[in-house]
C-alpha cells in the first residue's frame, strides 16, 4: 500500500505506472464518462442562442443544469492529474491551492463550496498548455479540452453580483460562451453583454 497524493489515504494501487490509487482513479473515470456524454454525444445540449447589443452579436450554448456539476468536475479532474505529473513547483497550476482543491475535489463538495468556472467554446478544437491566469481579480487556472477552454477559478474567492460574469456562473443552466472567430477576445466581449444584463 502507498499513500496517494490526490486523497492521501494509504491505499492500493493496482496498475502499476498509476499516481494515484485505484479509488481516484476510478473518479477520474467517471469524470470521463461525463465527458464523453457532453463533448461526443452532446447530451445534455439545449439550444443556441443569439444574444444582441447594439450592433454586436454574442452566440451562447446553453446545456442542461447537469452539464454545469459534471463540466466542473471533469475540468477540476484534469487539472488536478496536470498537477500530480508537474515535476516542479514551476509549472504548478494551483500552488498552495492545491491541497484545498484535491480536498474539495474528493469529497464531492465543489458544489458546496460554489467553485466557478467560464466555459468558452471554439470553432475547431484548441490546444495550449494549461496555464494560471487571473480572471479579474481572482487566481485562476485556463486548461483547453475537446474545442472548449475552461477557465476554472481557483482563488479562495469567488465573483460577486459586482462582476460582470456572476449571471454566468450562477445561472442555472450550463452557459457557454462562443468564439465568434480566433482573434476575437470572447471573453472581454462576454462582459459588455453581461454588463448590460443581456443574457
Amino acid at each position: 500500500m502507498n499513500k496517494c497524493p490526490l486523497c492521501h489515504k494509504e491505499a492500493f494501487f493496482s496498475q502499476t505506472e498509476s499516481l494515484v490509487c485505484d479509488e481516484c482513479n476510478l473518479r477520474f473515470s467517471r469524470e470521463e464518462a461525463f465527458a464523453k456524454a457532453f463533448f461526443g454525444e452532446k447530451k445534455y445540449f439545449k439550444k443556441t442562442r443569439e444574444l444582441k447589443y447594439q450592433e454586436e452579436t454574442l452566440s451562447v450554448e446553453v446545456h442542461a443544469g447537469l452539464a454545469k456539476s459534471g463540466l466542473l468536475y471533469y475540468a477540476t479532474g484534469l487539472i488536478i492529474q496536470h498537477e500530480i505529473n508537474c515535476d516542479n513547483d514551476q509549472n504548478s497550476l494551483l500552488g498552495s491551492a492545491y491541497e484545498r482543491i484535491a480536498k474539495d475535489y474528493c469529497a464531492r463538495a465543489l458544489e458546496d463550496q460554489e467553485y466557478q468556472f467560464i466555459a468558452i467554446k471554439h470553432e475547431e478544437p484548441y490546444y495550449a498548455a494549461p496555464e494560471r491566469l487571473r480572471l479579474q481579480t481572482l487566481n485562476a487556472v485556463s486548461i483547453d479540452i475537446e474545442d472548449h477552454t475552461i477557465i476554472l477559478i481557483t482563488d479562495k474567492n469567488r465573483l460577486t453580483a459586482e462582476s460582470p460574469f456572476w449571471p454566468l456562473v450562477t445561472h442555472s443552466d450550463l452557459v457557454v460562451l462562443v468564439e465568434g472567430h480566433p482573434q476575437e477576445n470572447t471573453l472581454k466581449k462576454a462582459a459588455i453583454f453581461l454588463k448590460n444584463h443581456i443574457l
